[in-house]
């Protein structure tokens, strides 16, 4: 019974570590390109030499502290839930920024410890901390808890911290056992496109809504069963295959929806179903040969920062990277499934199918219910005559302090009746796995039409309670530009008027105001929507400032400025130039324009009144 004790008491560890890890990067990642450096202007190595940085630390930390793996692995958990505690506490800026990454790196040093001292329930454990992970993420409608203020918060928080304390509590003094120095090889690349694509709840919903929702929370209950199984070398190299094909799909598969290219079907929501099993199948099966020792992890977790730069890198340097996740799931999967079967008296431990399916049933109902129970709707809305307008660059939701704050957002939509968004991230495990869009829609109960331009997931959106006729979205050539661009094209019924509503973001191609070859295709856009005689209004962060040469292609086309004698917009703490706009045909007869100052971003708002004659 002691010993039956002690050993549920270390899974607990591992689970409640995990989940608290998880936490942490969530924070720690966009903290990089958000208060460390800024994106698309701090070069990437910089930002990647600082991350690679604090994963360093916790590979020394790991390495001094090698010879009393148990001790001191109790300490970096505890050093690692103090973070977590404190970033609860910080409110962004540079505290967030140490905090977290002194908290990353207690975590990697945490981790490396537990591969020798609680190898006997690592794998599983890996598996239920990451489906407390998933079905929290995904019961909060992906609003991570670390970033907000309210009871649901603070609830994880303490389930957390009374996790870790009992698992030291009952954990006292056991054996340590290590895991397999293969799986600890995998552990860190595996959590790597769990994060980015076979886990991650905001990519889910991206892609299935709801029902996304409920196939990842459930897939992250049914890897918990895979994970203490012990499979033959048939099913590991079948499990390989599903891996490898999960992680493609996720990334690879697009399709036109709705009128709108490069879009990730529904039908891809199969990553979130098989792939996580497949992974926690495939660490179960390495778990077997030469133990491993603390140093072996955190090989693990440099490969794990580095691909994970690797990939998101490629956004800002001009190039894909996403074959590169689909390789490191080739060799998790060989690594894997060429390891000697493990005999069955070293069996993991095992969980009745009972359990298992209650915990499932209630991941599946916290997953479909908990989005609406944990995001309240704000009150009001444009009760002015005439129509409110807004163009908002949303920065992926995160302010000039580093926060994550879509309610701030909400509140400056929230008396818009249609609001043209740029830089939207709906899944990013860089900027946190959240789908800042459903966060909005149900902060805001309106509905958005949303067009990928970086990647699937990262785009531009239209966001209104109004009728929608039809969308269309029209991809621009890059002219060298690193960054994808599109054009968004929304027909609205605004009081039986049809009314286009066009959302894009024009990228340079030189580092400043370059985007006069993709204005150019711009136009070609916007004139075949002006062609069916209906008005239209073009709004976003065009990059550019008026009198220059592409915003007068955009009014020799016999668009207005609608917000003629506003001020500058960005940067939005010291605002020096207005490149992002909202121009109309005549007949819309804009009043009112206004620069706002939300710093909720790092572009201010603009808006304006308009009026729609039937």
């Amino acid at each position: 019974m002691t010993r039956d004790r002690s050993r549920t008491a270390a899974l607990l560890a591992v689970a409640t570590g995990i989940w608290v890890l998880t936490d942490l990067v969530r924070v720690w990642a966009p903290s990089l390109i958000t208060i460390f450096g800024q994106a698309a202007s701090t070069p990437p190595e910089l930002m990647g030499a600082y991350a690679l940085g604090c994963v360093l630390l916790g590979v020394v930390a790991a390495f001094v502290a090698r010879r009393h793996a148990t001790g001191a692995g109790w300490i970096a958990l505890a050093v690692t839930v103090v973070a977590r505690v404190a970033l609860q506490l910080t409110d962004g800026g540079q505290p967030q920024l140490v905090v977290a990454s002194v908290g990353v790196a207690a975590g990697v040093a945490w981790l490396s410890l537990s591969a020798a001292s609680l190898g006997d329930v690592l794998v599983v454990g890996l598996a239920a901390g990451t489906a407390l992970g998933v079905i929290t993420h995904a019961a909060l409608g992906t609003w991570g808890a670390v970033w907000r203020d309210d009871v649901w918060s603070w609830l994880v928080l303490c389930v957390q911290v009374a996790g870790a304390a009992s698992a030291w509590w009952f954990a006292r003094g056991r054996h340590p056992e290590a895991v397999a120095r293969r799986t600890a090889w995998l552990v860190m690349p595996g959590l790597l496109l769990v994060g980015i694509v076979l886990g991650n709840a905001g990519r889910a919903s991206a892609v299935g809504g709801d029902v996304g929702l409920v196939a990842v929370a459930v897939a992250s209950v049914i890897a918990i069963l895979t994970a203490s199984l012990r499979p033959g070398r048939a099913a590991a190299w079948a499990a390989t295959v599903v891996l490898v094909g999960a992680t493609a799909i996720g990334l690879l598969v697009t399709t036109d929806v709705g009128g709108i290219p490069a879009v990730a079907p529904a039908w891809t929501v199969v990553v979130s179903a098989i792939g996580l099993p497949a992974l926690t199948l495939l660490w179960s099966t390495a778990d077997h040969g030469n133990p491993a020792r603390p140093t072996s992890l955190a090989l693990g977790a440099l490969a794990w920062v580095a691909l994970l730069f690797v990939y998101y890198a490629g956004y800002d340097l001009g190039y894909r990277a996403d074959i590169v996740l689909v390789l490191a799931a080739v060799v998790i999967g060989v690594l894997a499934a060429t390891a000697r079967p493990r005999p069955a008296r070293n069996q993991g431990p095992r969980f009745s199918p009972v359990l298992l399916a209650a915990f499932a049933v209630a991941a599946a109902v916290l997953a479909w219910a908990g989005p609406a129970a944990t995001i309240t709707p704000l009150d009001g809305g444009n009760e002015d005559d005439g129509l409110r307008v807004t163009a908002y660059n949303v920065r992926m939701g995160y302010g000039m302090d580093g926060t994550f704050r879509p309610d701030l957002v909400a509140e400056t939509l929230r008396d818009q009746d249609v609001a043209l968004l740029s830089e939207v991230d709906r899944a990013w495990h860089l900027n946190g796995g959240q789908d800042q869009l459903a966060i909005l829609e149900r902060l805001l109960e309106r509905s958005a039409v949303f067009a990928p331009a970086a990647d699937p997931v990262w785009g531009d959106a239209v966001l209104t309670a109004l009728p929608v006729l039809e969308s269309v979205g029209n991809p621009l050539p890059s002219h060298g530009a690193v960054t994808g661009a599109q054009a968004l094209s929304v027909l609205v019924d605004v009081d039986g008027t049809p009314t286009w509503f066009v959302s894009t973001h024009l990228q340079p191609n030189d580092g400043d105001e370059g985007v006069e070859a993709q204005t150019e295709d711009l136009v070609k856009v916007l004139r075949a929507r002006l062609a069916d005689g209906h008005p239209l209004v073009l709004g976003g962060d065009l990059n550019t400032q008026p009198g220059s040469e592409a915003f007068r292609q955009l009014t020799e086309l016999g668009l207005v400025d609608g917000l003629e004698g506003a001020g500058p917009t960005s940067p939005a703490d010291r605002p020096t130039a207005r490149i992002d706009h909202l121009l109309v045909t005549p007949d819309l007869d804009p009043v009112s324009p206004d620069v706002g100052t939300s710093r909720a971003s790092d572009h201010l708002p603009v808006s304006v009144t308009l009026d729609v004659e039937p």
